[in-house]
């Protein structure tokens, strides 16, 4: 396997389509990484880039440290699966599986050994004589990981390989592929726009948005201390919620805004006592929004008053969409009691979970907290 290097790529199209600005990542050998980012944030294009099948317009790629920016397609010795599963439909799996060795001119001893091999470690040998139309929606995406397999690449690059997948399917696949992954040992660049996807599946995270990164680092790091507003709001599933606002002085500095006022946490204090009056967002993950009393927060909390508006049982929980003040925000709540529309009750913010982000630049004010 091999590590994969970009270094400030910049990648334009036509005379001012800029796809992706100033990119630089280093994956290590055997790592997983998941780029993920909404469509058009150039996450696909990047992939592309490291394949060879788009020219970057500035910066360098490096496979193996090697670099690679005029190496064709054919010598990068990467296998890249695609969304949709570009198979055959003339030839059985077998076949397919084997073309791209046999086009090399492998023998035909090594062909079957490769072959077979893969179809063990997917688990797909009673299917080798079978045709794509014969296969399911899983079963075809195995076939396309193991025509990628056989090769014995440096690298595995993955373009939404699981996005025809119905719901049930994708999250045995996402987790055929953690076990795939582990098992080879093999350097991985996935891409994806769910991130739950990307949460479950990667070692390190690349958030995207318009081409530039806005944050790299462990699933964990990303959810628990975003870099700015975007990461908050787009790792976590509900989002997170935003109040916007102002940090006032109310005895000690409180956060004012969208009709209700909440008090500093101890642990933050200190630290945002200088910002009073500087316009503010305060973010909240709804998983930080309980019933009153919150006998369960681990930190400091403060109780809402809250108009139900919408209620979503999910059997063992019940999500919320309420309204505070002039802020609809939602609650992952127990799933007992489930109140009514239009019912008014009683919540408790987790202080100790708050962020707070610059209502100008979006950063983060605190990025080292809280925990």
């Amino acid at each position: 396997m091999a590590t994969v290097t970009l270094q400030n790529v910049r990648k334009i199209y036509g005379r001012n389509t800029i796809a992706v600005d100033d990119f630089s990542l280093h994956v290590e050998d055997g790592e997983f990484v998941v780029l993920v980012g909404p469509s058009g944030c150039g996450k696909s294009t990047t992939l592309r880039l490291v394949a060879g099948l788009e020219d970057v317009t500035a910066g360098n790629v490096y496979i193996d440290g090697k670099p690679a920016n005029d190496l064709p397609p054919r010598d990068r010795n990467i296998a890249m699966v695609f969304q949709n599963y570009a198979l055959y439909p003339h030839m059985d799996v077998y076949r397919n599986m084997a073309f791209g060795l046999k086009l090399r001119k492998f023998p035909k001893e090594e062909i079957d050994a490769r072959v077979r091999e893969a179809a063990d470690v997917l688990g797909i040998e009673d299917l080798l004589d079978r045709k794509p139309k014969e296969l399911s929606g899983g079963q075809r995406q195995r076939v396309a990981v193991g025509r990628a397999i056989v090769r014995k690449p440096k690298a595995f690059l993955f373009d939404e390989p699981l996005s025809n997948l119905d719901a049930a399917l994708r999250v045995q696949m996402r987790t055929e592929l953690g076990k795939l992954h582990a098992r080879l040992g093999a350097t991985m660049i996935y891409v994806t726009h769910d991130q739950v996807e990307a949460m479950t599946m990667g070692d390190r995270l690349v958030v995207m948005r318009d081409g530039r990164i806005q944050q790299i680092g462990v699933p964990v790091q990303l959810y628990r201390r975003p870099a700015n507003r975007f990461v908050a709001g787009f790792i976590g599933s509900p989002s997170m919620n935003f109040l916007e606002g102002e940090l006032v002085r109310d005895g000690g500095p409180a956060f004012s805004g969208d009709g209700i006022t909440l008090p500093i946490p101890d642990c933050q204090r200190d630290s945002l006592s200088g910002h009073v009056g500087r316009r503010v967002i305060l973010g909240i993950r709804p998983e930080h929004i309980r019933y009153a009393p919150a006998a369960d927060a681990p930190g400091e909390s403060e109780d809402v008053t809250a108009k139900v508006e919408v209620v979503e049982p999910m059997g063992h929980e019940t999500w919320l969409y309420i309204r505070i003040g002039r802020a609809t925000c939602v609650a992952r709540v127990s799933a007992e009691p489930v109140p009514l529309v239009d019912e008014v009750v009683s919540l408790a913010f987790d202080l100790s979970a708050v962020h707070f982000f610059d209502r100008e630049t979006e950063a983060a004010l605190l990025p080292d907290a809280p925990e």
